[in-house]
């Protein structure tokens, strides 16, 4: 194990090539993977150290908001120093035995499972959220709607929703890998995914597409002009209104609460959307600070939070998003959930030294981001950094496909031409 230097810095050198460190294009700074780890510290820190600290100081709750702002400055440094260390730098050298696949069997392969996910789901679905948006219905039926497209499967039903978080990670990574090989399909992929995402009013879920290709295109110096321009305001435009179609019929009411709580009424869709991006993952985090000290005695969860590892220890299975979902809004429901922050989820189940293993693992992935070949991969940094924002990291990497995505990093290499299985 060692710092930078020796093997690191002759793998990292010959990296540089793609790097635009030195850019004078915004864009291409804030979404190449070799600035990606500064920008989600920065982003981290302000969302949950800074701002937090700074409400702490007027709010009746502050503790927990102070707490919120230690944790995240402990995990800051972990992840520094994660990030800093080389474990696996040996894995991305050139020279490196992986297995060999080629483009066309892999994308082959994921698109067959999940066109056949699609056909299964879409035909079994009940109603399709985007569809009776446009025809009128209200918030609440599409509320419902929302949830019972997939969460609300039950018996056999309840495969297809693990499909999807899985999909959901390795679909996207096939579509930039695509656009990196410059196949011929690319398009038609990309617009299978981007209507199959917002078929169901998953707000964000067809950013898992839109960040990655905007990182691809960084990686390879062409992130500007006004196609850029037009598709970051473009998705922003989208989300605002697909906000606002899923809050149609609402009757705006004079708000009981602060800008950080759960009673914060919106007066229209814009501010929705900013308090849904700004202070609702915020205050979901001290929530489950409170929730974790006042329902479960502060004691740690050891990890039965995940439902994967209860069943394997025999623990009873926390649904702590639903606890922290009941606190907030009055009232248990079996699909909505209130998820927070990686690092708090670490800190419940874990206490502070899971804070440290969890921010240290995750320093050390946005390290190989870096380090790695794959421009597709590389790429993904930007959907990692995004949902940790609000998800929990044993989750990540055990539903949603992500534990997957590393091991596909760390062994496999997918080529043009294959000739033999290892290369």
């Amino acid at each position: 194990m060692s710092l930078y230097g020796g093997t690191s810095t002759k793998i990292l050198s010959g990296h540089s090539r793609f790097a635009p460190l030195y850019s004078s294009n915004l864009f291409e700074r804030v979404f190449h993977p070799n600035s990606g780890f500064t920008v989600f510290l920065i982003a981290i820190g302000t969302a949950y150290c800074i701002i937090p600290l700074g409400v702490s100081l007027i709010v009746p709750e502050g503790r927990f908001f102070g707490l919120l702002a230690a944790i995240t400055a402990l995990s800051v440094l972990a992840m520094w120093g994660g990030n800093r260390v080389s474990i696996f730098d040996r894995r991305f050298r050139p020279s490196s035995p992986r297995f060999g696949v080629s483009t066309t069997g892999f994308v082959g392969i994921v698109w067959a499972i999940f066109l056949f996910f699609i056909l299964i789901t879409f035909s079994t679905a009940q109603t399709i959220p985007l569809f009776s948006a446009f025809a009128g219905a209200d918030a609440n039926d599409l509320s419902q709607q929302r949830g019972d497209f997939l969460k609300g499967r039950e018996g056999a039903g309840i495969v297809l929703l693990y499909i999807s978080t899985f999909m959901n990670t390795v679909v996207p990574y096939s579509i930039v890998l695509l656009y990196d090989r410059h196949a011929k399909m690319r398009h038609l992929a990309a617009i299978v995914f981007f209507f199959y995402a917002i078929s169901f009013m998953a707000k964000a879920l067809f950013l898992n597409m839109i960040l990655p290709i905007l990182a691809l295109l960084s990686i390879k110096q062409h992130l500007r002009g006004k196609a850029v321009s037009y598709l970051v305001v473009g998705s922003i435009l989208l989300l605002i209104g697909m906000t606002a179609l899923s809050l149609r019929g609402e009757t705006a009411v004079a708000s009981n609460g602060d800008f950080f709580t759960a009673l914060y009424a919106p007066s229209d869709p814009l501010t929705f959307f900013l308090w849904r991006s700004v202070g609702v993952p915020i205050f979901t985090a001290t929530d489950t600070l409170v929730v974790h000290e006042e329902q479960f005695g502060g004691r740690l969860l050891m990890g039965a939070t995940s439902s994967l590892i209860a069943s394997m220890t025999g623990l009873e299975r926390i649904n702590l998003e639903r606890f922290v979902f009941e606190h907030q809004f009055g009232g248990w429901n079996e699909i909505a959930n209130s998820n927070s922050v990686f690092i708090v989820d670490a800190f419940v189940n874990f206490g502070w030294p899971g804070i440290i293993i969890f921010s240290f693992l995750v320093g050390q992935v946005f390290r190989w981001f870096r380090l790695s070949h794959d421009k597709a991969f590389q790429a993904q940094w930007s959907v990692f950094a995004f949902l940790l924002f609000s998800s929990p990291l044993i989750g990540m990497l055990l539903s949603n496909g992500w534990a997957y995505m590393i091991l596909h990093a760390l062994f496999i290499r997918v080529r043009n031409h294959v000739t033999k299985p290892y290369a």
